[in-house]
């Protein structure tokens, strides 16, 4: 992983390679979990390894891009794809958990589980589960915070916002992510400003910037992000595609509705503002019932209440 100089200070202990590695199987201490959250206040993201076991990354890695196909043919996609509003890439899954579910599992990966807790308390949620496949020639590099800090989405926390974690996005690493394969660019303490690239403070979105880090890391780990935190995908120079999936991660009080379509909030905030729309897909009963215990109440907000299907 590159990383800038003392970046960690010196404090990545035997103790806390093992706990990043392995979380909770290792240690369970407190103490690790406040150093992980200083580590998001202080540079607003960073990297939990092997969150999929080795041994298992190569079959959800195949499996999202089966999804990929599929999704292709889904309403929401459809919705999406015709939307000149949505910037989208070929390579997006949209309601990746309606897919496929081989991912469920490491959705609630213990270290996490413990760092939102820690930040938000009880009744956390997925804000969003979607795959991202970047193929070989992909060139696109913007600048951009994510939902609910990016300005260009209708519904949006309108900048100068406060200076609060309010959305955890995760990245797993599903290939591995290297300056070839094209690893996530971050700026490091970005996510403390209060405005970010997409609402037009003076930063060449598109352009490298002075202060930014290249995150590589093996398949399976999982990069987290202080949703704030300016951040871009990287050119992909290699002959294969680099393949992820996206989780957001929310406390209860953040209000999702203008996300889903149906919604007074999504009518009256995107829909007659002709505003460019975030969607995220109800979740099938059926697939909702089948999740591990552990994932069910990250999901129960977003299940479809209606008939299965």
């Amino acid at each position: 992983m590159v990383a800038p100089a003392g970046l960690f200070r010196g404090l990545f202990s035997h103790s806390l390679l093992l706990f990043l590695r392995t979380g909770f199987r290792v240690w369970n201490n407190a103490d690790m979990v406040e150093f992980l959250l200083q580590r998001l206040h202080e540079d607003g993201w960073l990297l939990l390894e092997d969150v999929i076991p080795p041994d298992r990354v190569d079959s959800v890695c195949r499996n999202v891009l089966a999804a990929r196909e599929q999704s292709l043919e889904t309403e929401e996609a459809k919705l999406v794809a015709g939307d000149a509003r949505v910037t989208t890439r070929g390579g997006a899954v949209v309601g990746l958990i309606n897919l496929d579910q081989s991912i469920a599992p490491y959705l609630a990966d213990p270290r996490v589980l413990a760092i939102i807790e820690r930040l938000w308390g009880n009744y956390s949620r997925i804000l969003s589960l979607g795959g991202l496949i970047s193929d070989p020639g992909h060139r696109d590099r913007v600048w951009h915070a994510d939902w609910p800090f990016n300005q260009t989405n209708a519904a949006h926390i309108p900048a100068p916002y406060p200076d609060s974690v309010q959305v955890l996005t995760g990245i797993f690493m599903l290939t591995p992510f290297t300056t070839e394969t094209g690893g996530t660019y971050v700026v490091p303490e970005s996510h403390r400003s209060s405005n970010n690239p997409t609402g037009d403070n003076g930063v060449d979105r598109g352009a490298p910037h002075p202060a930014e880090v290249q995150v590589t890391g093996e398949a399976g780990s999982l990069l987290l992000l202080d949703s704030r935190i300016w951040h871009s995908a990287a050119p992909v120079l290699s002959r294969e595609a680099r393949v992820a999936a996206v989780v957001r991660y929310a406390p209860w009080w953040i209000n999702l509705s203008p996300l889903l379509l149906g919604t007074d909030d999504h009518s009256r905030i995107v829909a007659e503002t002709n505003g460019k729309p975030y969607l995220v897909p109800l979740v099938k009963r059926e697939v909702f019932e089948s999740l591990p215990g552990t994932v069910q109440p990250l999901f129960r907000h977003w299940v479809d209440r209606g008939t299965s299907t």
